[in-house]
Formats: structure tokens, C-alpha cells, sequence
């Protein structure tokens, strides 16, 4: 009989990662201090809201791809009534003010430069135009209450969420409205004081499902809501649900594989569910170290290569969408010559290619177990009969499972995460 002892080592939640070293220098984490190196030592970063990372076509050369993971970033300061941009990840500028603004909240780019604005307090959506540099408005949309986000599709029609009246409204380019569902005392599919929304369209790029879907975030901040682009409700999921007691669900993206991003400002994390809406792993915890948040509000994904970008009380971090697991166990812990076996159970918050090698210990390959199998997010099991590459039953020792994930698409791909799992065998 082999007993099976799991011991699992050096476990570093990798599912939101600093990039490597030589994309950043190390810089990830944009703090109020360093805001003030640029915009001057009285300028006050008050109340962060939505943010927006796109790649805008007048920035890009077409003749290289060494360009292409060079965003913009366009980030609400709503205390001020100020967007605060950059431009190609250089220069930092500022547009608005609170005589153009009021308490500003979301904020959605196209491509060829179309800002949208959730306005607030001035009860509107501000689209502005950017162009060599400079943000102009063209044009603005009324609305019957406040504003909380905004989020364009891939055909420029935009959908905004109207805190004040319980509903979501979409208009196509031109500005006509189009859509309105979602109103409050509905038994299915109702909205009760809507804040942040995401789009993701079967048209999109960057789509590998080809998703067609909205998420919005409402019930002060309890509930997050999944409805077709008809406006049909899909489902929804609380904050009990997936075990916190309270949260404040504000602000949503969507990656490359359709999961959903959520920030928590109640609990410092950011918490991630799959294309259906099944709950993943929540990310962070209170500080300003790596894996740590403090009151992450607005998020962004640019799916192609999935960098992310967060805004909190008092800064901001770039991060990557990246492989990671954890092992859950080893089942059964015992078994025999004459019935050799047991499972391996993993469990995957990213869609990855998954290796599993396992070693004896002197640190000679005992079995090639998986090669390259593609999972999604969620709990993997994989069998081992107890064999060596020859199969035959492994004598009695000490062995390692060396877990290998290496994610399937953008810039995470230089990133791999290795896990390590120690198995003792003891003839009994």
C-alpha cells in the first residue's frame, strides 16, 4: 500500500501580476505622490472614479507591432471635475474642471479617439474627440437622471447606466436613443440604482468566445447583473453569494475569454467571474504592496493583450491578466499495488495550458503526466494510475508533482506559473 502525504509549496496568488522587470522597470503602482511630480505638488487626486486604457490609431505606426501594447489612459478625478490623461503612456495632461464637469464618474475610449463621460452631476454624457494631443467636446446627451458609467461597443453605440431612474439607456453613434430596460419593480431582470457597466459584442476583436453580453453593478453596490445586448436579463449574482457579508461592487471589465472583472471598494479586491457568471477568485486584500488594493474603484482591460488598469482612493496600478492555480488536494491518499491511483485536483482561475511532470527524489523524470492540455477557469482533476513511463507501479518514496500553467494569449504569455507538489510514498 502507498500512503500519499500532499504538501503544497510557495503559493503566490499570480491571477492580477506586476509585469516583468524589463516591460516596466519594475513601476506598476501610480501613487498621489507621483501624480504630483507631474501635475505640480497642489495638485489633490480627489475621489477616482472610472478609467479607460485604448490604443488609439493616430498613435499607432502600422509598419511595427513594437507598438501595439502602448496605450493611452483616460482617468476620471471627480473631485476635481477632471479627466486625466496620457498620451502613448508619456506625457500626463488634464481636461475639464469643475466649471465643465460635475462629480464626473465613468469614462469609456474608442479607438479612433471618441471619449465618452458619465457627467453626473450635470445629469448628461459628455463625448469628446481626441486628436493630436487635445481633447475637444462634439457633442452631448441629456438625460432624465445622473449618470454613473458609461461603455461603448464595437460599433461606437454607447450604453449608460441611469443611477437616479433604475435603468440602462443605449444610443446608436448619432446620438439617437435606441434601448431602455431594466426598470426598477421588474420580477426578473430588475435594476435598482444602476452604477457600473461593461459591453462585449459578438463583433468585438479580442472576443474568443464571440460574447455577447452586459454586465452592470447596482443594489448600492450588492449585486452584479448579466442581460443580453436586447436587454434581456440572463442572470445575476450577490455579495452573500459568494460569501462576503457586505461590498460595494462599482466598476466591471471584460477580458479576451469573456470573465468579468469586478472592483470592490468595501473589501480591497477585485473579484472575477467567468463568461456565465460563476464565481472565480477574488483578488487583493487592504495595503500597497503587490497583490494589495486600497479602495480600487475604476477598471480597465484592453483585451488583446490583457493589461489591466485600476484606479484607487489615492492611485493607481498596471497590471496583467496572467496563469495561475492552486491545488486543492490529493485523492485518495492511499492506494495499493494491486488497486494503484489517485487524483490530482487543481483549480484554475485563468484559461491555461496546463503541464504536469512528476519527478522521484533523486530528480529523475518518473512520468510525463499532461502536455499541454488547454482548461478553462474552475476545478481541474487528473489521474494518476501510479506508473512510471514504463508502466510499472513507482516504488516506495519520495516524489514531486511540478505543475507548469502558461496562459494562452496576450502579453501574460511571457509569464508562466510553476507550482510544486510533494508526495511521499511509503510501502505499507
Amino acid at each position: 500500500m502507498l500512503f500519499l502525504l500532499l504538501l503544497f509549496l510557495d503559493y503566490n496568488p499570480n491571477t492580477l501580476a506586476p509585469p516583468p522587470f524589463k516591460h516596466s522597470f519594475g513601476f506598476y503602482r501610480a501613487s498621489k505622490y507621483y501624480l504630483q511630480l507631474f501635475l505640480g505638488p497642489g495638485y489633490d487626486y480627489d475621489d477616482p472614479q472610472g478609467i479607460a486604457a485604448v490604443k488609439l490609431t493616430e498613435l499607432d505606426d502600422p509598419e511595427t507591432k513594437k507598438d501595439d501594447d502602448e496605450l493611452s489612459v483616460f482617468a476620471i478625478n471627480s473631485g476635481r471635475g477632471e479627466i486625466v490623461y496620457n498620451v502613448g503612456l508619456e506625457a500626463v495632461k488634464r481636461y475639464g474642471g469643475k466649471k465643465v464637469f460635475s462629480e464626473p464618474k465613468g469614462i469609456a475610449a474608442m479607438e479612433d479617439g471618441l471619449i465618452a463621460v458619465a457627467d453626473y452631476g450635470n445629469k448628461r454624457v459628455v463625448k469628446l474627440q481626441y486628436a493630436k494631443g487635445s481633447l475637444e467636446q462634439v457633442s452631448e446627451i441629456p438625460l432624465p437622471g445622473r449618470p454613473y458609467d458609461v461603455c461603448f461597443d464595437s460599433r461606437a453605440n454607447l450604453y449608460v447606466t441611469d443611477y437616479d431612474n433604475s435603468c440602462i439607456y443605449v444610443y446608436d453613434p448619432g446620438d439617437n436613443f435606441t434601448l431602455k430596460f431594466g426598470i426598477e419593480g421588474r420580477s426578473m431582470g430588475e435594476v435598482y440604482q444602476p452604477m457600473g457597466i461593461e459591453v462585449i459584442d459578438g463583433d468585438a476583436p479580442y472576443n474568443h468566445y464571440h460574447d455577447d453580453f452586459i454586465i452592470i453593478t447596482d443594489k448600492r453596490g450588492l449585486r452584479i447583473s448579466k442581460f443580453s445586448k436586447k436587454g434581456q436579463f440572463l442572470g445575476s449574482i450577490l455579495n452573500s453569494d459568494i460569501g462576503l457579508a457586505d461590498s460595494r461592487f462599482l466598476y466591471v471589465a471584460i477580458d479576451y475569454f469573456g470573465s468579468i472583472y469586478v472592483t470592490d471598494e468595501e473589501n480591497d479586491q477585485i473579484h472575477k467571474f467567468d463568461r456565465n457568471l460563476r464565481y472565480i477568485i477574488s483578488v487583493g486584500r487592504t495595503g500597497t504592496s503587490k497583490g494589495e488594493f486600497v479602495a480600487p474603484r475604476g477598471i480597465t482591460i484592453w483585451r488583446r493583450y490583457g493589461q489591466v488598469f485600476l484606479s484607487e482612493k489615492e492611485g493607481g496600478q498596471y497590471l496583467w491578466i496572467a496563469a495561475d492555480a492552486f491545488v486543492i488536494g490529493c485523492f485518495p491518499e492511499r492506494f495499493t499495488h494491486q488497486r494503484p491511483g489517485t487524483t490530482l485536483a487543481i483549480y484554475m482561475t485563468q484559461d491555461s495550458k496546463l503541464y504536469i511532470t512528476i519527478y522521484n527524489s533523486l530528480g529523475e523524470k518518473v512520468r510525463n503526466l499532461v502536455q499541454g492540455i488547454q482548461r478553462e477557469p474552475g476545478e481541474f482533476l487528473i489521474v494518476w494510475d501510479g506508473l512510471d513511463d514504463n508502466g510499472v507501479v513507482v516504488p516506495a518514496g519520495d516524489y514531486q508533482f511540478y505543475i507548469l500553467l502558461k496562459s494562452l494569449h496576450g502579453l501574460a504569455r511571457r509569464l508562466e506559473k510553476e507550482l510544486k507538489v510533494g508526495i511521499q510514498c511509503n510501502v505499507m
